[in-house]
């Protein structure tokens, strides 16, 4: 009997003490966002040191990750240089991790921060000479723009090497680093396509300063990557049967190229069309709605073809897209979006 009892005893507490430590989180993490409410930019630093330290010692990859990247952003505020020290640092993180799914992330964190750096910087790297064919600086204040394109295109590569992986982890692994977002639910929540949009982001920023360096070529790199990464995410949700996930990630791409392609020389790419012209985007739209009309998710494609013949100054059109959207998917989920266009339509 008394073996038994220290076995529920030992059960309770195996239950109990993960609790514990959560909520020993969650009590520092308030403390943190009452620091940020009062302005206390080092007090806010001291606790994310605690909690990064704390989280370390527990194996809790979540909790580090949120806590480096707060004590990174208001180190900066303190001080803009300590940036540097703060991208090696993920840098040396990334080199020492036997996770694969952390170092996954930390390359997706890696790529955004230089993605930034280049695009806040642009004016002062477009004067410089490019430098092809040299080891970087290990100061990347003196880096040329084609470097920080390669280093961003390197790490968002890093980043979704294993899609297998990514689409197999749910973003509830990694709360509270990661923050669920309605959308997500359309992806069930998959790390894939958190990390697959972050790169897309990343290279769309450096795609301006790439498009320089490869004027002279046949194909620009950084944007076969992102119409690459639009195709795996296609392949990979199609394969799964994931229709919103293939639906939502085939408008993006559709989208992306509509605006790609306002602002850079279109290039010829082998087997694909230079131009997405209007015809060949309304045709792609016209096919989504015809293969996905019995699933709610099409009332988003209602959406993106209400929102485009408003943009062609066509409002009955819209109006009647949106009418039928609203009586085909009552229940969708973000039907009062559609509801509120037409709203938009209507008033005077």
């Amino acid at each position: 009997m008394k073996v038994k009892q220290i076995c529920m005893m030992v059960l309770l507490w195996l239950g109990v003490i993960p609790a514990v430590q959560a909520q020993t989180f969650d009590k520092l993490w308030k403390e943190v966002e009452q620091a940020e409410k009062k302005s206390l930019p080092k007090t806010v630093i001291k606790l994310t040191d605690e909690i990064y330290q704390k989280g370390e010692k527990e194996k809790n990859s979540p909790q580090m990750l949120k806590a480096y990247a707060w004590r990174m952003k208001y180190r900066e505020v303190l001080n803009p240089d300590s940036l540097y020290a703060g991208l090696k640092g993920l840098e040396q993180w990334v080199k020492q991790t036997d996770q694969p799914m952390d170092r996954a992330i930390l390359h997706s964190l890696i790529a955004g921060i230089y993605a930034n750096y280049a695009a806040n910087n642009q004016w002062q790297l477009r004067q410089r000479t490019e430098i092809v064919g040299q080891t970087p600086s290990t100061d990347i204040r003196e880096w040329t723009a084609n470097m920080f394109v390669e280093k961003v295109r390197t790490n968002v590569k890093e980043a979704l090497a294993d899609s297998v992986l990514l689409l197999k982890t749910s973003s509830r692994d990694y709360i509270p680093f990661v923050e669920l977002g309605k959308t997500s639910e359309y992806y069930h929540h998959d790390l894939y396509h958190l990390l697959a949009s972050r790169g897309i982001d990343s290279l769309w920023q450096v795609e301006k300063l790439g498009s320089g360096y490869t004027e002279t070529n046949a194909v620009n790199p950084v944007k076969q990557d992102i119409i690459a990464i639009y195709g795996n995410m296609l392949s990979a949700y199609k394969a799964a049967g994931l229709k919103e996930g293939y639906v939502l990630t085939a408008l993006n791409y559709l989208e992306w190229r509509r605006g790609a392609e306002r602002y850079i020389r279109p290039l010829q790419v082998k087997g694909e069309a230079s131009v997405l012209t209007d015809d060949t985007y309304l045709k792609a739209l016209n096919t989504l709605k015809s293969k996905y009309a019995s699933e709610p998710i099409c009332a988003e494609v209602y959406l993106a073809q209400a929102c485009y013949a408003i943009e062609k100054q066509q409002q009955v059109n819209a109006l009647q897209l949106c009418d039928e959207a609203i009586r085909l998917y009552p229940g969708y989920d973000r039907i009062n979006a559609l509801k509120n266009l037409r709203e938009e339509i209507l008033a005077p």
